[in-house]
């Protein structure tokens, strides 16, 4: 808790990274122990065809809102916020419709193109899943817009147990080729109706109201940069960040898609116990913070950021040395799962150390700024992996695209940073 204490002198702050914090312990301690029994049930052919259904699935969800449901936190007017919690589901399931029907009429050609026969199965349950990762997204973020990090943390854990035990069960009974997609799906299914049923009883008569065509266009419009250059960042930042076993199952194979998929599942258990519960904090926190006074907000930022490397470093670097051995728990053969992480840990970190602080692109309304970093670590990542499987062993090649973006993240915050800056001279001036 010092190292949570000491990142601001918000109280508040600190009480809601701790209910994150604590959330975030019970759903990694139960992926971790989970993980020990999905190695030994499933083949690393199977895990990278999952990996492949969860890939895909996040990267979908963030595009199929419109990127609407990330205004909620920002947005003053509660009558608005409910308008954009309802857009952003009317855009999804329009989204999803669609995507089904393209799936149905062009799943075949588009699998074997990609080489992908594993999934060819389970390709029509993508729509579904991408449809109720979307009303995840948005129901948190309506709690988080109204710091109720109890029930995103509930939610966080029922998704993980749900998760876990129909995964060990389906794998129990032989039922491999899809056990983990089915409980990944099950697991998201619980998680979506506990925040529905959360939500305050009134809140239905108030989105009912917000069902007109004239109020979601007032909406729609002011934050129509959500839904373009927002929804193409997002989409192009998520296939760098989640969706890279999507890349390495188009240039090396499913096999070592899993060894990756579990090497970052594995070392992101402790990173997100603190990373992911500060970002979500943050966001709520600096929305209003940067209103206030835009000098103690970048201090909040320069604050988080600077205990954030405090933690990262030493952590990596040990870990990175122990991995292959701790990796040898998890059944024959999987040490080549712990190997990777020495060859992607510059990327974890930078990207970590971004994290916390990467929507102060939104807070200050410059999502193209965020646009044309997120096109270039997506040009990047596939640039060096095209390179990297013509010329390297695919753990070179990780290394080459890892230093890469890592570059990136670190101008993009060099070049946020110093607007912020431009701005508090010129309120100075003013």
């Amino acid at each position: 808790m010092n190292f949570l204490s000491q990142i601001t002198n918000k109280s508040e702050f600190n009480r809601n990274v701790f209910t994150l914090v604590t959330g975030q312990i019970i759903v990694q301690v139960i992926s971790f122990s989970v993980g020990f029994i999905i190695t030994r049930l499933y083949l690393p052919e199977q895990i990278g065809v999952y990996s492949l259904f969860v890939g895909i699935t996040t990267v979908l969800t963030v595009i199929s809102t419109g990127r609407y449901d990330a205004a909620i936190v920002v947005e003053e007017k509660e009558a608005h916020i409910k308008s954009l919690w309802l857009l952003a589901l009317l855009i999804s399931f329009c989204f999803n419709f669609i995507l089904f029907l393209m799936l149905y009429f062009f799943s075949t050609p588009l699998l074997n193109y990609f080489n992908i026969d594993g999934f060819k199965k389970w390709v029509f349950l993508v729509p579904l899943g991408v449809f109720v990762g979307a009303v995840i997204k948005a129901t948190q973020f309506y709690f988080n817009r109204h710091a109720a990090y109890g029930k995103m943390k509930n939610s966080e854990i029922i998704k993980s147990s749900f998760n876990s035990v129909f995964s060990v069960g389906f794998g129990f009974f032989k039922y491999l080729s899809g056990g983990l997609i089915l409980a990944n799906l099950i697991g998201n299914i619980g998680a979506a109706l506990f925040l529905i049923f959360k939500l305050p009883h009134t809140y239905w008569q108030e989105v009912k109201a917000c069902f007109n065509a004239g109020k979601l266009k007032i909406v729609a419009y002011q934050y129509k940069n959500y839904l373009t250059s927002y929804s193409l960042s997002g989409l192009l930042n998520v296939l760098v960040t989640n969706g890279t076993p999507l890349f390495i199952v188009y240039f090396f194979s499913e096999k070592i898609a899993g060894y990756y998929f579990m090497a970052e599942k594995i070392i992101s258990i402790p990173i997100g116990l603190i990373v992911a519960s500060i970002s979500k904090v943050f966001y709520q926190k600096a929305s209003e913070l940067y209103r206030e006074d835009k000098t103690q907000f970048l201090n909040l930022v320069n604050r988080i950021q600077k205990k954030m490397l405090f933690f990262l470093i030493p952590f990596l670097i040990l870990f990175a040395f122990i991995a292959p051995y701790f990796f040898q728990l998890f059944g024959k053969g999987w040490e080549q799962a712990g190997e990777m992480i020495k060859y992607f840990a510059v990327f974890l970190l930078f990207s970590n150390w971004v994290s916390p602080v990467g929507t102060i692109s939104n807070i200050i309304n410059r999502l193209d700024i965020l646009l044309y970093f997120n096109i270039s670590i997506a040009l990047f990542r596939v640039i060096t992996f095209y390179l990297g499987s013509l010329y390297f062993n695919f753990e070179y090649s990780l290394l080459f695209s890892s230093v890469v973006i890592s570059i990136c993240y670190v101008v993009f915050d060099v070049v946020l940073k110093g607007k912020i800056k431009t701005e508090i001279k010129g309120e100075k001036i003013t």
